[in-house]
């Protein structure tokens, strides 16, 4: 396992759903849950990419530390991130890509909750341009683990508590 695995993929994909689960993680942050006192309250949807960018080298910088190295692998969930924050990776670093088939990508987004910070998004056509970015990282063989888990079509439409 990595030093620092960034678990990336478009909304409504499962990725918090996936890290909740994943038990190989004693420690896991995501990007939405650190930038939510700054956004929720208002409902900002305007600066979250960049700010996303911007959280991928504080992290990097704590995490990579020399003197932090001893400290467990760290998951981070961090969603829509550009390709240039991201890559090239440390060698401490691994990326993974949580991108199910269309089909069922879509029906997942259109069930999400209506609120809290997994609530429905908003511009479908946004998420639909991010799931088409991922793909091209996939074709293009970008350096990452693509993940796709078993569908449970009883989560669709809630936020699995595991």
């Amino acid at each position: 396992m990595k030093r620092l695995t960034w678990l990336v993929g478009p909304p409504g994909a499962g990725k918090s759903t996936f890290a909740r689960r994943h038990t190989g993680f004693t420690r896991r942050v995501e990007f939405n849950a650190m930038l939510s006192p700054l956004i929720e309250p208002l409902d900002l949807r305007k600066g979250v990419l960049a700010a996303n960018a911007k959280l991928v080298e504080v992290v990097r910088a704590v995490e990579l530390h020399p003197d932090n190295a001893e400290v467990a692998p760290l998951l981070v969930v961090a969603g829509l991130v550009p390709e240039a924050a991201l890559f090239p990776l440390d060698s401490r670093e691994e990326v993974w890509l949580l991108l199910p088939d269309r089909e069922r990508w879509v029906q997942q987004l259109r069930s999400r909750p209506s609120n809290g910070p997994t609530r429905q998004y908003a511009d479908f056509a946004y998420a639909a341009q991010w799931y088409e970015n991922f793909c091209a990282w996939l074709a293009r063989e970008l350096p990452l683990r693509h993940i796709d888990v078993r569908f449970e079509p009883e989560l669709v439409g809630r936020v699995d508590p595991s």
